[in-house]
């Protein structure tokens, strides 16, 4: 069983893998700009001079889209090094050093109901917490605002799985399948990871089932009503690689909140 790790240890990770993380994405070497983006953005809907709230924007890549869209956007982060990545590829956007898992701070970035929308790309499963920030989303939303996540999807991608490939020999030759092996999901877990091949060092990885996300937001009234699991396209796909089997199993979730009340 993994001790669980201090805010220092988590925060010291991405710290180091700022750099790296930096460079991989302006390259194109992760699934930001093909997978993730194209859905959150339709599910959040951003509409220009709306005001939004970025949660763990890492290097401001989809910061400076909603921005590009004519969005006014506050991002935060809770990793210097990785601020000062974003901030160095310009554009009109708001940076401040804040932690996600530290409500008070959250709540500090404006007056109740002054976001008209909210997005965390890619962080939830980076978090030790996720109810704070919940909460404090509750507050900041007006009245029928928007949240939208994207994370590593609880069931196929996240918690003990193991990517598979098999081969045999059929009448037309070689033939290889693409699965996967999910050992557990109902408990949370835990443990280090790694993202990117080549990444310096691993980070902090907290695997949470489903109903665990969800039951937060339901509980600090927000609504589900909108989801997407995109799965990756096949023309995209190296040949052999073990991504191919998120071409049809989803390795990702999209979803959308809606503050009700």
């Amino acid at each position: 069983m993994t001790d669980e790790p201090t805010g220092g240890e988590i925060r010291g990770a991405w710290d180091q893998l700022a750099g790296y993380w930096d460079e991989q994405m302006e390259a194109g070497e992760t699934w930001q700009r093909t997978l993730i983006q194209p859905p959150v953005e339709r599910l959040l809907e951003l509409r220009a001079e709306e005001r939004v709230l970025e949660v763990a924007c890492g290097n401001g890549e989809f910061a400076r889209a909603m921005s590009a869209l004519g969005a006014s956007v506050l991002a935060t982060d809770f990793s210097g090094p990785m601020l000062e990545r974003a901030r160095a590829h310009g554009a009109d956007v708001e940076y401040r050093l804040v932690d996600a898992t530290d409500e008070g701070a959250l709540l500090a970035l404006g007056e109740p109901g002054s976001f008209d929308a909210a997005v965390s790309n890619m962080a939830i499963m980076d978090m030790a917490e996720i109810e704070p920030m919940i909460s404090a989303l509750a507050v900041l939303l007006r009245r029928s605002g928007r949240f939208v996540f994207s994370t590593l999807h609880p069931a196929f991608n996240s918690g003990e799985v193991t990517r598979l490939v098999e081969q045999s020999e059929e009448e037309t030759g070689v033939v290889r399948s693409y699965s996967i092996r999910v050992f557990g999901y109902i408990t949370p877990t835990t443990g280090k990871g790694v993202a990117l091949e080549g990444q310096p060092v691993r980070q902090w990885y907290f695997h949470r089932p489903l109903r665990a996300i969800f039951d937060v937001c339901f509980r600090h009234g927000f609504v589900l009503d909108g989801i997407d699991e995109p799965v990756l396209d096949r023309a995209r796909v190296e040949p052999g690689s073990t991504e191919m089997i998120f071409m049809e199993i989803p390795g990702v979730l999209v979803a959308r909140m809606r503050r009700s009340t």
